[in-house]
């Protein structure tokens, strides 16, 4: 197990020297947030760590539990970013965030979803809840968050992460053999 994580900890110090900022997480990621707190805390240079994960249970107190319990995973003192992942019990979770978010609990505020059939919904929470970020699919097969997620959000002024930017890998699988074009 050291070994496994101090070679994680060993590209986490990559991915910091080299400029990258933003961990995004969540409790459903299996062993992920322990992992990333073991490697934070082998690390000296996180200072420019922006940290993000998700709640991800119904219940506004087994939410509360699972968030702080993340945040103990990762041992930071304040997630920059809470998202409600898949709008799992959205409404609770949101009024939650506001509230942390008052107390300086969090930065920042957003929902996911990796589902199409799920845009209707998000467009609308989107359009009515006080939103500081939103994730959702979005490649060069799948454009659906063109016609209205994305305007919607450039409109609102609600920061964009996109999931699933190469289909779980499967863009690679698609087009392997296809020769890049001449530069």
């Amino acid at each position: 197990h050291r070994r496994g994580v101090d070679d994680r900890a060993a590209v986490l110090r990559q991915f910091f020297d080299r400029g990258g900022a933003v961990i995004d997480s969540s409790p459903m990621y299996g062993s992920s947030e322990d992992v990333i707190g073991h490697c934070l805390e082998r690390l000296d240079n996180d200072s420019g760590l922006f940290s993000a994960t998700k709640v991800w249970t119904p219940g506004k107190w087994v939410g509360i539990r699972q968030m702080e319990r993340s945040r103990e995973l990762w041992g930071v003192e304040r997630f920059d970013l809470m998202q409600v992942h898949n709008l799992v019990d959205w409404q609770t979770h949101l009024e939650t965030l506001a509230e942390w978010k008052a107390e300086g609990r969090v930065r920042y505020v957003g929902i996911t979803t990796s589902h199409g059939r799920r845009h209707a919904e998000t467009a609308l929470i989107m359009e009515r809840q006080p939103l500081d970020f939103v994730q959702f699919t979005y490649n060069i097969l799948d454009r659906e968050a063109e016609r209205r997620l994305l305007p919607l959000a450039a409109e609102r002024g609600i920061a964009v992460i996109i999931n699933r930017p190469f289909r779980r890998g499967r863009l690679f699988d698609l087009f392997e053999r296809n020769p890049l074009p001449e530069w």
